[in-house]
């Protein structure tokens, strides 16, 4: 009877806590901290549900809903978070069935986007994050630098230097440290760091930001209630902008692809780092020109 009652107690939160600890050893922080949201986050309404009661039609209802809300990448990454707990669940003996039911649930389809701001939406969006905030200086950071909002939100001040940002191995999707010029506009966005002050430079816990969600709405509101009505974009189109204004600067795609952080390969791997280090800070000046061009007093 004891066997049975501790059986009937397994939740999904029991079990997602039980993965989340497995996982935190096995996967890069960056992967970790995105499994982590999806199965805290938007798996919570199934978490007092217990484990062995759940089946495919209870998944699929949740990955709509969170299609509906999120989009459909977001449905998908849960889906495959969910996945693999399951498996490991169902490896480790830690949940007793016969079968996966995240299995066969529809799969989205991702379309991939190509939303680029205009002038008048950067004008708006720089003129609406003027508060000094964590999350106003965050975008404001990633249309300065073009890094990805993960990048900068998690921005370590160990990672600030003199003359760059040098944003760690363990933080870069490819794996290689990043650098990035640090302009008078960057340093000037950037908080003040006060003295003793480690860790983090965004978030109240020491561990970057973490408020997206709320803080995109608050400046969507920002936004309305100056009349100015963006059409849906996201802080990852500020980089795609970045990006197709300086190709169509005339600046060299090698020198592009460097300031985005994208693995380089051929001779782009060993190009000589200190003419890279200059061609990116020329590129990087270019692009603030070009934003000061545009009165959004950079």
């Amino acid at each position: 009877m004891q066997r049975k009652a501790k059986h009937t107690a397994i939740t999904l939160l029991s079990v997602t806590e039980a993965y989340l600890r497995d996982a935190k050893a096995r996967q890069r922080p960056r992967s970790f901290k995105e499994t982590d949201r999806h199965l805290r986050h938007h798996a919570a309404p199934l978490h007092h549900e217990r484990v062995e009661t759940l089946g495919r039609r209870d998944i699929a209802e949740l990955l709509e809903r969170v299609a509906a809300s999120s989009g459909p990448v977001a449905a998908n990454r849960l889906r495959a978070a969910l996945s693999a707990l399951w498996t490991w669940g169902l490896r480790t003996g830690l949940i007793e069935a016969d079968s996966n039911p995240v299995s066969f649930t529809l799969k989205r389809v991702e379309k991939p986007r190509e939303r680029t701001l205009t002038d008048e939406e950067l004008k708006a969006i720089w003129k609406a994050t003027n508060g000094g905030g964590e999350y106003d200086r965050i975008v404001r950071l990633c249309l300065l630098t073009g890094c990805r909002r993960e990048e900068i939100g998690g921005l370590r001040w160990d990672e600030v230097h003199d003359d760059k940002l040098k944003i760690g191995t363990e933080r870069m999707k490819g794996g290689v440290a990043h650098e990035v010029p640090l302009l008078p506009t960057i340093t000037e966005t950037l908080p003040v760091r006060h003295e003793g002050v480690e860790g983090c430079v965004f978030g109240r816990r020491g561990n970057g930001f973490s408020g997206w969600s709320k803080s995109k709405k608050a400046l969507e509101a920002k936004l309305a209630n100056a009349s100015q009505f963006l059409k849906r974009w996201t802080l990852h189109d500020l980089r795609r902008t970045f990006s197709t204004r300086l190709h169509d600067a005339g600046i060299e795609p090698l020198v592009v692809e460097a300031l985005l952080a994208h693995k380089q390969h051929g001779i782009a791997a060993v190009y000589n780092r200190a003419s890279f280090r200059e061609a990116k800070r020329s590129a990087l000046m270019r692009w603030h020109e070009i934003l000061k061009q545009l009165m959004m007093v950079v």
